[in-house]
């Protein structure tokens, strides 16, 4: 149709450039819509909160604001932070949502009031230094109050009204320390507490005069770092949790506007309180919190929802058998007045509390996880989760788009894409697993660890099929799978490329490939598995025959190689690096073929290609997500849901979604647009088959090198398209994998493996 096209053919694959500018065929780039998203931030305390109209769950992700929906289960985000948002708060009206970041030593930490219905910036201030560490809005809207953090110590008052700053004053005295939360009263809009480390005070706005009065609480001679605050409904009293793992409870005496207490009285302590363990003598009968009390809520009837930092919650009550003034004399500084009345546990340290219904509430812990509680039945119920930290690597089995699995920090996770739930959890403590992949057949995950271990479970149970110890010298970086099952190949930090023959009862080392001089970033091997490509820090792509295991072609750009890539027919490889560059490849003669510029400003992290070849992802450190068309080099569809940089990708094998992951822990799942699944590029390809050689390889015959000591075979009929069926609906199965068996060390002579003879006199 076009005059004087240019038609080259190179090595089975067709491509027609017209003359002028690049991506003339693809006008208008899509928006990429999420199907899922799984991510929320839970080390933000008091970070969640719930819409009082539409129910919708407000928390903060990265240096956005996420509003996710989970009864239609849909998701959207707030974007104007410029870094990771700090603290966050929910109008009472649910009309405006308030909330801070924190930002670089000598930068300004902003203070952003958003409009909830138009999801829009209505006013912000800059007037905090560095971080903002806590943030409220008092009663009626009518003001926000905001604390700074360690290197402002600040209080500033934001009038809703006026929409500007009209007070700003220090926030704690000389002897005392930092403030960490601030509590609005539920009556008065125009007074609030503050409370920290050694810190705890009254405050009352005059707005008129625009000026603060403060009136400190009187401790006696306690003395306590208050993390967490909260005050009955009639403003008589004051909760507070402590790191010493007590409730401290306070008499307000509030309100007068000049006094900010009561004339003649002033606001005290009543006492630090602490569960009554009835089994114990008097004297030792009092049991506090590990690692301190960090959230609380107060329910009706005098009951309160403590949630503690290891885990714990608890339901308690005051006692009414023993009166408050019998406890003078107690010996302990914490007395025994609380009565538990229901507990139980979950992982990682609670941050937020939210009452959904009457007796429904959300919990949040610093494992990025929400969990529900009944608290009339008592029924905890685990609803969504994510990774804590990034998420280093994606992959979806082999012919099969209902799963997926993710490695990060001290686990593997399964998901279903169609549940948009995880499924199964793979712990191994105090390691990160850098890759993971799932065997051709379905039967294994095979898994590399930054600890030099090759770990292999079954896709349903999770339980360790094999592990390979000290596989590389300074941890594993990369893997990569045969169709066969039977070869894997791995990357190290130290720059090595090794390969592994697997068998059922032992894994024994092929050979070891040396050329790069940086870690290893990823591997890929082509569908005749005859070759691999390894992508290095070193600004070089190797080809590797790992037939013969030797070198075929080497690849050199200024820049590191973050991902490589095989097209599905195996005549050229895609790579993308540091410099924001895609670059094309010949794998015959490592010729470059085309240059792509995905990014000016940051590195692209990572690229997945489609099963057909006609449109490749690419993911980067600009929080985009773009869907490229392979023969036009143009962009077709652009995505921003990330709240920070994405570094992992992976293309379904139904190729009308794909999965991103981010380092803040979150994923999503994306809708790719009909126009853009693909279609089968020859239609009818002809398949190929190694012809029979009599060359010697180095795969048969390999003395046996490891011994991994479990010497198990995978459970019989286990595969991963049953993972679906074997896990129950809104369910997690989570397993902790064993560590790798040791050989019996005792009574074996030390030197006896390096053949060193310590008494000359033996020699």
């Amino acid at each position: 149709r076009h005059k004087n096209p240019l038609i080259c053919y190179i090595s089975n694959r067709i491509f027609c450039y017209k003359p002028g500018k690049m991506g003339d065929s693809h006008d208008v780039c899509r928006q990429l819509l999420p199907r899922a998203i799984f991510g929320i931030n839970g080390k933000v305390e008091n970070g969640v909160r719930q819409h009082p109209v539409t129910g919708s769950i407000i928390f903060a992700l990265g240096n956005k604001i996420g509003i996710a929906d989970y009864k239609k289960n849909t998701q959207e985000f707030v974007a104007g932070h410029t870094n990771t948002i700090s603290c966050l708060d929910l109008s009472k009206s649910g009309k405006y949502m308030a909330s801070g970041q924190i930002n670089h030593m000598g930068f300004r930490g902003y203070v952003i009031i958003w409009n909830y219905d138009q999801r829009k910036e209505i006013a912000r201030h800059d007037l905090h230094k560095v971080s903002v560490q806590a943030i409220c809005f008092t009663a009626q809207d009518r003001c926000v109050v905001s604390i700074g953090g360690v290197d402002d110590g600040s209080v500033i008052v934001f009038d809703m009204e006026a929409f500007s700053p009209i007070c700003q004053t220090p926030a704690s005295r000389a002897i005392s320390g930092n403030a960490l939360t601030v509590r609005p009263l539920h009556n008065n809009p125009y007074f609030f507490v503050t409370a920290g480390d050694r810190h705890l005070r009254l405050w009352s706005i005059l707005r008129e005069e625009k000026k603060l009065y403060v009136q400190d609480v009187l401790m006696a001679s306690k003395t306590r770092v208050f993390y967490c605050a909260r005050i009955n409904k009639t403003d008589e009293f004051a909760y507070l949790g402590t790191g010493t793992g007590d409730i401290v409870k306070i008499v307000l005496n509030c309100c007068d506007r000049d006094h900010v207490s009561k004339q003649g009285s002033t606001s005290c302590i009543l006492g630090a309180f602490g569960t009554h363990n009835p089994r114990k003598p008097t004297g030792r009968d009092c049991n506090r919190y590990v690692n301190g009390v960090r959230a609380l809520y107060v329910l009706e009837g005098g009951r309160l929802l403590i949630g503690a930092g290891n885990g714990d919650i608890e339901l308690v009550e005051e006692r009414t058998d023993v009166p408050l003034i019998n406890f003078r004399d107690y010996p302990g500084p914490t007395w025994p007045y609380l009565r538990t009345l229901k507990k139980t546990h979950v992982s990682g340290r609670i941050s937020s509390f939210v009452r959904s219904k009457t007796d429904m509430f959300y919990i949040c812990t610093d494992t990025n996880e929400i969990y529900g509680l009944n608290i009339k039945t008592w029924v905890l119920k685990l609803l969504r989760t994510c990774h804590t930290k990034s998420v280093y690597c994606i992959t979806f089995p082999k012919n099969y788009s209902g799963v997926f699995a993710t490695s990060g920090k001290e686990c593997i996770r399964i998901w279903s894409s169609g549940r948009k739930q995880e499924l199964l959890r793979i712990m191994v403590y105090n390691f990160n697993c850098a890759c993971v992949r799932f065997t051709h057949d379905g039967t294994s995950i095979v898994s590399v660890w930054n600890d030099g271990i090759i770990r292999a479970f079954t896709p349903i149970t999770g339980r360790l099929i094999y592990a390979i110890p000290n596989a590389h010298n300074k941890g594993c970086s990369a893997l990569a799978v045969a169709s066969s099952g039977r070869l894997i190949v791995t990357g190290g930090i130290e720059g090595q490329v090794r390969v592994w023959k697997i068998d059922p009862y032992r894994q024994d080392l092929v050979g070891v490939l040396k050329d790069h001089s940086g870690p290893i970033t990823s591997l890929d091997i082509n569908y005749l598995d005859t070759e691999v490509i390894s992508a290095c820090t070193d600004g070089s792509c190797v080809i590797w025959d790992i037939k013969r295991m030797t070198r075929k072609q080497v690849v050199t750009a200024n820049t590191q190689f973050m991902s490589a890539s095989y097209f599905p027919t195996g005549v050229q490889v895609i790579t993308c690096g540091s410099d924001g560059r895609i670059i094309y490849w010949m794998v015959y003669n490592g010729a470059l073929i085309r240059e792509l510029t995905a990014s000016k400003k940051s590195s692209v992290n990572c690229l997945a290609i489609n099963e057909t070849g006609d449109y490749f992802i690419t993911v980067g450190s600009d929080l985009q997500v773009k869907l490229w068309d392979y023969n036009s080099g143009a962009v077709v569809g652009i995505g921003s849901e990330h709240a920070s940089s994405v570094i992992s990708c992976a293309y379904s094998p139904c190729m009308t979604m794909f999965v991103t992951g981010s380092t803040d822990g979150s994923l999503i799942i994306w809708d790719v647009p009909r126009d853009f699944w693909g279609r089968p590029n020859p239609p009818d390809v002809t398949k190929y088959s190694l012809p029979k050689t009599s060359s010697k390889t180095r795969m048969s015959d390999v003395p046996s090198r490891v011994n991994s000591g479990t010497n198990l075979k995978t459970t019989k009929g286990e595969n991963i398209d049953g993972l679906l069926k074997a896990t129950p609906k809104d369910d997690l199965c989570c397993v902790e994998c064993p560590p790798c068996a040791k050989k019996d060390t005792k009574g074996v002579d030390p030197y006896a493996e390096c053949g060193i003879v310590p008494d000359v006199r033996k020699c």
